[in-house]
């Protein structure tokens, strides 16, 4: 093999990683900002305020702490302490950069797209009884495409090596996100396209760090991600 053919592999296979996530990211844009753009018409958004005002009528003040314990799992606090710890124990275990970066990565992506999205499709809130404070407009609900990209990632992480209880951690993740983005809506933080917005790009995206980490680990020859 000549060096020139193999500087072009090694080139190659050091930017396919990259190409996975811009390309992920473009496809992510492409897809929330039209659909940003559509759930803010007049007849969706009277379908969401319908919901929320059904949540209003089931409030009671037990059910509302829960909703605030819900809505700080995907809070900045919560995230910044688990992806903290968790991207230490795991380069602990795996002694591979690769797994803190992709931890790192999923929620910096994640909260950079959610910020760009919202500034493309600016959704105003929900204007009425709200029990949370909040900055910036609507769609797609951050807490809802943190939480899922944190709870996916780490999903993903645990069963990378695991025989069987798969289906149960998955299970779990899902389920605390969707928690999470329920919380959203019962403050009335967000109309409920919001959080299905926000949740379809957390997941989403944390499938593109997933694939580009697999990238990184085949051009270092290394092992990729299982399960």
């Amino acid at each position: 093999m000549s060096d020139r053919t193999a500087v072009g592999r090694f080139q190659g296979a050091s930017a396919s990683p990259l190409v996975s996530v811009v390309v992920g990211a473009a496809l992510l844009i492409a897809v929330l900002w039209p659909l940003g753009e559509l759930v803010s018409s007049a007849a969706i958004t009277q379908v969401d305020r319908e919901v929320i005002e059904q949540s209003v009528e089931i409030r009671v003040p037990l059910l509302n702490s829960f909703m605030h314990f819900l809505t700080f799992l995907g809070g900045a606090l919560f995230v910044t302490l688990v992806l903290g710890a968790a991207g230490v124990i795991v380069y602990i275990v795996e002694r591979q950069k690769r797994w803190p970066i992709f931890l790192a990565w999923t929620i910096v992506g994640s909260v950079g797209l959610d910020n760009l999205i919202k500034m493309l499709v600016d959704r105003p809130r929900p204007d009425f009884q709200r029990l949370t404070d909040v900055t910036g407009s609507a769609f797609p609900s951050g807490h809802s495409s943190t939480a899922a990209a944190l709870f996916l990632a780490l999903a993903f992480l645990l069963t990378r090596r695991m025989n069987g209880g798969r289906t149960w951690v998955w299970g779990v993740a899902v389920v605390l996100a969707c928690l999470v983005a329920v919380s959203r809506v019962y403050l009335g933080a967000h109309w409920p396209t919001d959080v299905i917005g926000g949740l379809a790009l957390g997941g989403c995206w944390t499938g593109v760090m997933a694939q580009a980490t697999a990238a990184w680990a085949s051009s270092e020859g290394g092992e990729g991600p299982e399960g």
